[in-house]
């Protein structure tokens, strides 16, 4: 079986070669990066660049959620794989981004019963836009064992961009975005909940308010990678 799995992989990266998350080039055993975690994800010269979230301290106390895991921060190749995915509309880079964010989960969450795993959920508007939300998309590469529901919370329509505003008017327009899905249940469960950026937190916060003020017990936050300093 093992063998026969080989040689169908060998296959699939002839048909499909894999490309560098965050450059995009194509990786092959002499530009893959070393790094046993990275190589089938960044080639050699984009590994280097990589900026862990190590140390960042999130000010936990003034958020609605209990607790947030974080890989990457918004710069050098992350930021690169963060901005193919959203603006150049290349998921490629989805894989990476998930990976990192599962083992961070299970790394930080280690030994937390999650009984429902979302996502920060985008407009229709959005979605007709880009195609996608790539919240979702990092979510649903993530290889943890909890019941998902993707469509647990609905964005408001006209709510309007988040990435052009400073923090306080972050805030402000995304105060009252979002809602519970008609149908759904949160009493006494713990919620996890995924988005692909944290920068001032008031994504999260809003939906983290909302999951708690419809019954939540506790919600935790887990995002590809911060733009915090």
């Amino acid at each position: 079986m093992s063998k026969n799995k080989s040689e169908a992989d060998k296959i699939l990266s002839i048909l499909f070669p894999q490309k560098c998350a965050s450059c995009g080039c194509y990786l092959g055993k002499e530009n893959e990066s070393d790094d046993i975690l990275l190589a089938h994800f960044l080639c050699k010269n984009c590994a280097p660049r990589l900026i862990r979230a190590e140390g960042k301290n999130y000010d936990l106390a003034h958020h609605g959620y209990e607790n947030v895991a974080i890989p990457l921060c918004y710069d050098g190749a992350g930021k690169d794989a963060m901005l193919r995915l959203k603006f150049a509309l290349d998921i490629g880079s989805v894989p990476f981004l998930a990976n990192e964010v599962e083992r961070e989960i299970r790394t930080k969450f280690y030994g937390v019963k999650f009984d429902t795993f979302t996502c920060v959920p985008a407009t229709k508007l959005s979605l007709s836009k880009r195609g996608f939300n790539q919240s979702q998309l990092i979510a649903e590469r993530v290889g943890i064992d909890v019941p998902r529901d993707f469509s647990l919370l609905t964005k408001d329509e006209s709510t309007g961009v988040q990435h052009k505003l400073g923090a306080a008017a972050r805030r402000l327009n995304i105060e009252n975005a979002y809602s519970l899905s008609p149908g759904r249940d949160v009493v006494g469960k713990t919620i996890l909940i995924v988005d692909d950026i944290l920068t001032t937190g008031a994504t999260l916060d809003a939906c983290s308010r909302v999951l708690r003020l419809a019954g939540a017990r506790a919600v935790y936050a887990a995002c590809a990678m911060t733009a915090i300093q």
